[in-house]
């Protein structure tokens, strides 16, 4: 029966399929549509059953880009410094999410510290050590980068960021997870890791898949609840749905779906 809801194409209309000049009797009619029946409610059932187990499992997954308000934690630390608890890290990430949706750039300047560095062609002389940053890049399968940015100064990325609200770019956080402590030697840094969503009209539709994900790393200080570093990327070929893609961050709390709230964890 699956083979059959698989193969046959319904269409109505006048004509019911049977060789032309050939006339249709009552009950004739009468059964082709009773089976027509059966085989719409069989079919019903068994998408309904195959669907659910994932998001997209045939179909391309729908990202509403409206960022969730509600935080999940799956697991916390006692030992973080004050500020860098799951939830507040991952409030602060949702805040700058936010921000950066909406085109906010005073709220944006509040969520980054970037050192006001020298840019990347002053490295030359191999004096100076960047220690804050960002930077996106999008991937090939092999791992090489074919697009993206990168900035070390503070007016340069609140630029960026304008420039991306033009262009319609939105991001929706799904997980975070908190990694490392004592960053550059200062116990109130601390490193995470994230997975997102990510879209916009001149994004090439291969980088991460029909759902648009991406990931990355980045750190934070505690103190300010400023973050200091972020890396994002975006792989070609990436098939994954959103579930799929933020599956290897904490835990995955039972009936969580991506949207309804971001999972947070250390």
């Amino acid at each position: 029966m699956w083979g059959v809801c698989g193969a046959v194409g319904i269409e109505w209309g006048e004509r019911l399929g049977l060789a032309e000049g050939w006339a249709i009797s009552e009950l004739s009619r009468i059964a082709a549509v009773l089976f027509v029946l059966v085989l719409v409610l069989v079919c019903g059932c068994g998408e309904g059953e195959k669907g659910g187990a994932r998001s997209g499992g045939g179909s391309p997954e729908i990202v509403s880009y409206r960022q969730p308000e509600r935080v999940i934690v799956t697991t916390d630390d006692a030992s973080l410094p004050e500020g860098c608890h799951p939830d507040q890290v991952a409030g602060l990430l949702m805040s700058f999410v936010d921000a950066f949706n909406s085109g906010d750039q005073s709220a944006l300047s509040r969520s980054f510290f970037l050192s006001e560095g020298p840019s990347p062609p002053d490295f030359s002389d191999g004096t100076y050590d960047p220690w804050s940053w960002y930077t996106v890049s999008n991937l090939e399968p092999g791992g090489r980068i074919v697009s993206g940015f990168v900035t070390y100064d503070q007016g340069e990325l609140l630029r960026y960021f304008a420039r991306r609200h033009e262009k319609g770019e939105r991001l929706r956080l799904l997980k975070v997870s908190l990694t490392q402590t004592g960053l550059l030697g200062k116990d109130d840094n601390v490193g995470f890791v994230y997975a997102m969503n990510r879209a916009a009209a001149d994004l090439d539709p291969s980088f991460g898949g029909p759902s648009r994900v991406a990931s990355g790393q980045g750190a934070i200080n505690c103190k300010n609840r400023r973050i200091f570093t972020w890396r994002m990327q975006m792989k070609a070929g990436d098939n994954r749905s959103s579930y799929e893609a933020a599956n290897w961050l904490c835990t995955t709390p039972p009936g969580w779906r991506p949207g309804k709230a971001v999972v947070a964890c250390a």
